[in-house]
Parts: C-alpha cells; structure tokens; sequence
C-alpha cells in the first residue's frame, strides 16, 4: 500500500511489527507491506496515497582500483622506500617478482628482505 508523509525527511521504525520506511520527501509515497500500515496511520503526519510511488536511485557501484606495484610494496611492514625502489628496479612489475619466487631464485636483496617477499607473495 501507497503510504505518504506531510513532513520531508521522516524516519518511521518498530520492534513489533518490525519495519523502518524513509520518507525523504514530503507527500511523495513510499511501498509500505499490509503489515506495517495500521501500525503507520496511528501517526497523524502519515497517510494513504494514490500518487505513484518514487522508486530511489540505487548508486552505482565504483570500481574497485588496483593498487599500484609501488603500493602493495609500501604497505608492506620491514619494507622501507628506499627498498621499495631497490626492488621496483629489479621487478618492475608484481608478475615478474612472483615468477621469481615460484623458480625459487635467490633475489638480491637482503635475507631479511627476501623472505618478507616469500612470505607475503607465496605463503
């Protein structure tokens, strides 16, 4: 059922029957289940509508972005930036890094170094 709002920006909720409606907008109706309208209408700013109900946009969803090579690096703990640019010479990208590890080559770096590599890219 159409149920409106004489006030904007109206939140309405209960325990029993359990319900929450937003009526954002003065006299613009929202779809109210036949379970919640008697429990509703007890409240005087609230009545019953005929208009057509506006539907609320639904944003869209960003695109999650991929961190940066340089990025994943930094966050990494034990890792300092002058580090970050040792190894971002070496393997420009993470792909070339990885291949590294997974042939199990000896980097050039560090002991403590390579194995926070190993440990944060392979294990």
């Amino acid at each position: 059922m159409k149920i409106a709002c004489k006030q904007s920006n109206i939140c309405i909720k209960s325990n029993n029957p359990n319900f929450k409606y937003r009526f954002t907008e003065a006299d613009i109706p929202l779809e109210v289940e036949e379970a919640h309208v008697d429990k509703i209408l007890l409240n005087s700013d609230f009545y019953k509508s005929e208009k057509d109900v506006k539907i609320p946009a639904i944003p869209e969803k960003k695109e999650l972005t991929k961190k940066s090579w340089h990025d994943e690096l930094i966050e990494i703990k034990g890792i300092g930036k002058k580090t970050v640019k040792d190894i971002q010479i070496v393997f420009p990208t993470k792909e070339k890094l990885l291949e590294a590890l997974e042939k199990d080559r000896e980097l050039p770096f560090d002991d403590d170094v390579s194995e926070k590599l190993q440990e944060v890219f392979i294990s």
